[in-house]
């Protein structure tokens, strides 16, 4: 296969070494869109492959016959008939083309993959034909999918967009249009989805277009121990009107087996998540979760899970709610999964968090990631147990660049955190554990948190502390250990709030303030600024300019995040994203 190609502003690869730092950015995968404006699949780039075809393979084509042999000259036509038809271990080559289908449970081993340099989709939707112009729009009858319309949580519903929970689509020449109750709301860009009358409503005049409709919930799902090993690479899945109860068929793509990989595929407006991975040993790399209705890409009991430089950009399309005890937008959320690691993925303009683990996740390596532009937090550890935060950029979050919540022995080290709503929010939450949490020995009580080397620039105030624990009387402080952060500002303020233990919160305005009262940050430096002090922000490039405060200005880096980070130890680092 073709290696991705990386962009690493302001750096230069040679011979695997990374010369200076910056994020590392596939060029493959998405980048922030020209105007913000939303990408339709087709606009959403597949990344190229040269996967070889091995012996025995078989071959699909949008051209082939179900009855053929499955070869290059005589392909089949669906991957369904593939996939029934290959033995265990077995791979299944697409050739170019959209493949419009659902497979179903896949109980064996198989690779699914393109044909060498070429590129698949694989859609939920049909194309909608027919079409008769009415008072409001345009009219398509028989029109009845098998959707589930009852399969969410109602109160994960925002009474603002009463219609999220609904798996209806269609798009108009890859762009999606606005689903409304009632015919009457029909417009440029809306749709209605008449169940009564058996009909689709558009308000774009489809003459001369090409126009989807989503009928199909997801694509397949890797089922059982049979089916581990499997890989699914290469291949762009897109349209389906996936379920939010994530326990019927609640994404596009659903790994319920063990050990199974993603690469360098894309997962594109789904009704609500893109890919799901139920059971441990996933590896989910260099690919693109774009534009879903909920969520990228959901993970839950998937010990050992590696997401690495993987793009997730723009999901909760559908407008989920972001407040209440039910909600999960995100870019990727995790949950009661042992040591995940994530490293070298893109964050970027979810609306609502960018990373979440969550309910009992422990031991989590969170590395070299860019969170920016979240509508909630850029990264987001709640109610689980130790991880290792460390060299991520979270800028222009629009609520907290990290939260913490409930979770303890979280080590925070060399982050850069820059023009976030608030930069680091650490608290206590009211609830007591679960019992699957209960099981595994955690508290859901924050506690042995440590904060070092981290770049703090332009946001006040840069932490944020509360206990919302209905008896914090006998509760720790939050921090136990804080030192060689560099505290950037733009002027005089409350520069943190500090959880002293026992439901107290102090604020301080400077370093010096919280180092005589509390005993931390002694070496941290605080200075007000006016001008940026990273290299080349516009383009990505977070490490500080040679005369910027920060510069050497860190605590000794412990070996063990060193070895963690691939880079040597060092005795005076830089505050903030490390470069290796």
């Amino acid at each position: 296969m073709i290696k991705p190609r990386w962009l690493i502003a302001g750096a230069v690869v040679l011979a695997g070494v990374v010369t200076s730092v910056v994020v590392l950015m596939p060029r493959d995968l998405p980048a922030t869109r020209p105007g913000g404006g939303a990408a339709t699949p087709a606009a959403v780039a597949l990344p190229a492959t040269d996967y070889p075809v091995p012996d025995g393979a078989l071959v699909v084509s949008p051209t082939g016959d179900d009855a053929a042999a499955g070869t290059v000259d005589k392909p089949l036509r669906t991957v369904a008939a593939a996939v029934k038809r290959a033995p265990s271990g077995g791979t299944v080559v697409l050739r170019a083309g959209t493949y419009r289908e659902t497979v179903g449970q896949v109980s064996k081993r198989l690779t699914l993959q393109p044909y060498p340099r070429e590129q698949a989709w694989l859609k939920g939707s049909v194309e909608v034909t027919g079409w008769a112009k009415t008072g409001k729009g345009w009219r398509h009858g028989d029109w009845a999918p098998q959707l589930c319309q009852t399969c969410f949580t109602p109160e994960i519903i925002d009474p603002e967009y009463p219609l999220a929970g609904s798996p209806d689509m269609v798009f108009v020449d890859g762009a999606p249009l606005k689903q409304v109750s009632t015919e009457d709301e029909v417009g440029p860009g809306r749709f209605f989805a008449d169940r009564k009358g058996h009909a689709l409503v558009i308000g774009d005049a489809p003459d001369g277009r090409l126009v989807e409709g989503t009928v199909f919930d997801r694509l397949l799902q890797f089922d059982s121990a049979n089916a581990a090993g499997s890989v699914f690479r290469g291949l762009g899945v897109a349209q389906y009107g996936s379920n939010q109860d994530y326990g019927k068929r609640g994404a596009m793509v659903v790994v319920n087996a063990p050990d199974v990989t993603i690469e360098n595929a894309t997962f594109a407006w789904s009704a609500s998540s893109g890919a799901a991975v139920f059971q441990p040993g996933g590896t989910v790399s260099r690919s693109s979760f774009v534009d879903n209705g909920l969520v990228g890409l959901v993970a839950n009991r998937a010990d050992n899970l590696r997401l690495t430089e993987n793009g997730f950009e723009a999901n909760n399309q559908e407008h989920f709610a972001l407040t209440g005890e039910a909600i999960g937008a995100a870019g990727a959320k995790i949950t009661r999964t042992q040591k995940p690691y994530v490293a070298d993925n893109r964050f970027v303009d979810n609306i609502g968090s960018g990373w979440w683990c969550d309910l009992g996740c422990t031991d989590a390596t969170v590395i070299r990631n860019l969170a920016r532009g979240n509508a909630g937090n850029g990264l987001y550890y709640e109610v689980s147990s130790r991880a290792l935060i460390a060299s991520n950029v979270l800028v222009g979050n629009r609520t907290r660049g990290l939260k913490i919540s409930s979770s303890d022995h979280v080590r925070v080290f060399h982050n850069t955190f820059t023009g976030n709503q608030v930069a680091l929010g650490v608290y206590n939450d009211k609830r007591d554990p679960d019992p699957f949490s209960s099981e595994h020995g955690l508290s859901w009580l924050t506690t042995g948190t440590v904060l070092v080397n981290n770049l703090f620039a332009h946001g006040e105030p840069v932490i944020e502390s509360a206990d919302y624990k209905d008896d914090p009387a006998k509760n720790p402080p939050f921090v136990s250990e804080s030192d060689g952060n560099a505290f950037l500002r733009s002027g005089d303020g409350i520069l943190v709030g500090w959880y002293l233990g026992g439901g107290r919160t102090a604020n301080y305005g400077t370093a010096r303030e919280l180092f005589s009262a509390t005993g931390r940050d002694e070496h941290s430096l605080d200075r007000i600024v006016t001008s940026s002090p990273f290299h080349d922000p516009d383009h990505g490039d977070y490490s500080l300019r040679p005369d910027a405060p920060g510069v050497r200005a860190g605590r000794p880096l412990p070996g063990d995040i060193a070895a963690v980070l691939g880079i040597t130890p060092l005795a005076t680092p830089n505050a903030g994203v490390l470069s290796r």
